[in-house]
């Protein structure tokens, strides 16, 4: 029963989850940066209805049951083929309308210097256009939930504040900014630091840089690729530390590559190549610029590194995301039924053994 859809009559048949005494029942994982997944990227126009569920089926394996496609940067052009063919796809799927609570826009408004951009094509990325944004918007159907900025670009803090009185959460990210910049921002309303520690450059000033100055501010959630790659566990451990469990965010920012075989995928223009190891690495710099891990993994990585328990581990994938959009005026981004997952203690750590998410079940 790789995945069924159920209903209500049907819930007979899956009762077994509910009694069964190995299994641990949590709430459904909320992944709010994936570009893709299972060789299916986001970022590459002409995505189809059946290659989006492909990717989603594989997503709900990893307990994932809510989650924000998001694209990075490129030509407005580019970003509109994308966002269009994303809600298309998802109009015309029962499972994408129920997994998909909205998109993530990561870019183009972020820093374009050397090693602030990341994998971002330097060439697309500038000043705030709110014009361009709301082509993007409109061609998303409204639901860009999600939008990374970096608050040093012209026209940002005021872009925030229009961002956040139409409900849009507002994150950071691929910023090089300092105190009083990203201070500047989250009294505009700015929530969220994306993927902190990443999208940086290796020589920042010793104390006014972007990370410290969003690891102090305490009104911001911080999301984290914990794959033991873009940051080691004890690199990790300091910045968990100083944002406190309720404002730890776990996200994968997955790429075409998680979830799949060893191989060369694509980020839009960007040839990834992944080996053994679920991260794809800059041949020329040696910098991770893609991840292909999974949330369940994240998950069983942080109570590995640190003697977490499960509870507080999916915290962190699950419950925090969902009080950061409780704490804007996007609380439709999560849909309704039930979201839920049921894990086993087995050798190697705690695994999905079942996933839900509305009148969607896996079961292993």
């Amino acid at each position: 029963m790789p995945l069924i859809e159920i209903s209500a009559t049907d819930q007979k048949d899956i009762s077994f989850l509910h009694k069964a005494d190995e299994f641990v029942k949590t709430s459904g994982l909320v992944d709010l940066q994936v570009n893709g997944f299972r060789g299916i990227d986001f970022n590459t126009p002409g995505l189809s209805t059946e290659t989006f569920e492909h990717a989603l089926e594989a997503m709900l394996a990893s307990g994932v049951t809510t989650c924000l496609p998001t694209i990075i940067s490129g030509s407005e052009a580019h970003l509109l083929n994308c966002l269009a063919d994303l809600e298309n796809a998802r109009n015309d799927s029962a499972l994408a309308k129920t997994m998909v609570a909205g998109y993530h826009l990561e870019g183009p408004f972020l820093s374009a210097l050397s090693g602030y951009s990341g994998c971002h094509p330097v060439q697309a990325m500038g000043a705030v256009n709110p014009e361009m944004y709301l082509r993007l918007q409109e061609a998303a159907g409204g639901n860009i939930k999600l939008v990374t900025l970096a608050p040093e670009i012209d026209g940002s803090l005021e872009f925030i504040e229009k961002l956040v009185k139409d409900g849009i959460i507002v994150a950071l990210g691929h910023t090089a900014a300092g105190v009083d910049k990203i201070r500047q921002a989250v009294d505009s309303g700015a929530l969220l630091s994306t993927h902190l520690g990443n999208g940086t450059t290796s020589k920042l000033h010793k104390n006014d840089n972007p990370i410290i100055a969003q690891l102090g501010e305490d009104k911001l959630y911080a999301s984290f690729i914990a794959d033991g790659y873009h940051l080691s566990p004890e690199i990790l451990k300091v910045y968990l530390r100083a944002k406190g469990s309720e404002r730890v965010i776990l996200i994968t920012d997955a790429t075409a590559g998680a979830a799949a075989a060893p191989g060369r995928y694509r980020l839009g223009d960007l040839e990834l190549i992944l080996g053994s190891e679920p991260v794809i690495y800059d041949q020329q710099t040696s910098r991770p610029v893609g991840s292909a891990v999974t949330l369940d993994q994240c998950v069983r990585n942080v109570m590995r590194w640190y003697g977490i328990s499960l509870e507080e581990a999916v915290s962190w994938a699950s419950e925090n995301p969902q009080k950061l959009i409780s704490s804007s005026k996007s609380n439709s981004l999560i849909t309704e039924g039930e979201r839920t997952v049921w894990w086993k203690e087995e050798k190697d750590g705690w695994k999905v053994k079942a996933a839900q998410s509305g009148k969607f079940l896996f079961s292993a």
